[in-house]
């Protein structure tokens, strides 16, 4: 088998996340962000630092052609359908298997454990061929997976790790293999030092950076020594602050609040890093501008979606995201369930990141879309559909 996926998030730290997005609708997508706090890169260190995180690590899907199967009984198990993080790539999922022919039934966990297992139970129940649970990672919901795979169900990481890759044993048939050569861990470090790497840049190598650490998933701690090892080869650069953000910080104001007491507390930052850009939409955009400082901070945050993208272009509080192609990730997974059932090796998908700002990377409108690769041309075309 290949390299495991580098997409594996704790699922109830995924679903938390996924609340946040909600929050997101209504975002404008109007006038650029100005960044009025960055400044031009004229170090070495700084502009090095700038390429590196517009380059980021983005791919190219697989040429491998391989067929589907016909007749092929998916079931796509989402962590919560009324939140855009698990909806939107949970149709992506479905748009990919409808176009090479097979039956899908989307199975909504809504937001907890108990209904993700209750989603897999019932897929085993019906004889699903494969199942992708989407945003789930094995160890959640351990049982449930191991009966299915018993059963003969093919189950495909779709945002979730495999037990394997939290110290147990294999059950999934594999993650979505996202980069060649690199770990879940290494993912996970490598999107936290792309953030490092824009805020370097755009402080000129004078980053004092106010840092916010995500607490409990399993990738939150590999983001922070990421984003902390890259910023440490910045010889005029340090963390001048920094305050720990937890789940359930988010089921009141308890995180808004922290970050607002933060911002007055470091008043020496003059950059910040928010590990998850869904984040910025729950009211931390709005206490960027509160806090009268916008324009004296350069605010950069890790995965966005189109919420995302939105507060960057209308000057929201926030100076760029790490983009991501969410349904790149799904036409990937589907990749990967089509080789499987084939008995083929998992191949590498290709689907990375890069800094998105007011100037680089931006999409006209939407998500960010993965660098305009046409990848669900490339897929369909690798699939023998087009």
């Amino acid at each position: 088998m290949s390299q495991k996926s580098t997409a594996a998030p704790r699922a109830v730290a995924l679903v938390a996340i996924a609340i946040l997005a909600m929050l997101a609708a209504g975002c404008s997508s109007g006038s650029s962000s100005d960044n009025s706090a960055a400044t031009e890169a004229t170090s070495d260190t700084a502009k090095q630092a700038l390429e590196a995180a517009y380059k980021g690590e983005t791919g190219t899907p697989p040429t491998e052609a391989t067929t589907p199967k016909s007749g092929v009984n998916a079931w796509v198990i989402s962590c919560g359908q009324q939140v855009p993080s698990c909806a939107t790539p949970v149709a992506g999922i479905v748009e990919a298997a409808k176009a090479i022919g097979w039956s899908t039934k989307v199975c909504d966990g809504q937001l907890n454990p108990d209904g993700w297992a209750t989603c897999v139970d019932q897929a085993t129940t019906a004889k699903a061929d494969v199942v992708f649970p989407v945003g789930i990672d094995c160890a959640s919901i351990q049982k449930p997976f191991e009966q299915a795979k018993a059963a003969g169900v093919a189950i495909i990481g779709a945002g979730g790790a495999d037990c394997a890759s939290t110290g147990g044993s294999q059950v999934f048939d594999t993650e979505r293999l996202q980069l060649p050569d690199t770990t879940i861990d290494e993912y996970w470090k490598k999107a936290g030092a792309t953030v490092a790497d824009y805020l370097i840049g755009s402080t000129d190598g004078k980053a004092k950076v106010l840092e916010l650490k995500f607490t409990s998933p399993i990738w939150g701690p590999w983001l922070t020594e990421g984003f902390e090892t890259e910023l440490a080869t910045c010889d005029d650069c340090e963390v001048v602050g920094s305050i720990d953000i937890a789940n359930e910080d988010f089921a009141g104001t308890a995180a808004t609040d922290k970050f607002t007491a933060a911002l007055q507390k470091y008043t020496d930052a003059n950059a910040v890093y928010v590990p998850v850009g869904g984040w910025m939409s729950t009211g931390f955009g709005a206490a960027v501008k509160a806090s009268g400082r916008a324009n004296d901070m350069v605010v950069a945050s890790g995965f966005g979606d189109a919420s995302t993208m939105d507060l960057i272009r209308s000057d929201g509080g926030l100076n760029a995201a790490l983009g991501y192609a969410t349904e790149w990730g799904s036409y990937g997974s589907v990749d990967e369930a089509i080789r499987v059932l084939n008995g083929e090796d998992p191949v590498v998908e290709g689907d990375g990141f890069q800094m998105v700002d007011a100037d680089h990377n931006m999409p006209a409108e939407g998500d960010y879309v993965g660098g305009g690769v046409d990848f669900k041309a490339d897929y369909l075309k690798t699939w023998g559909v087009s």
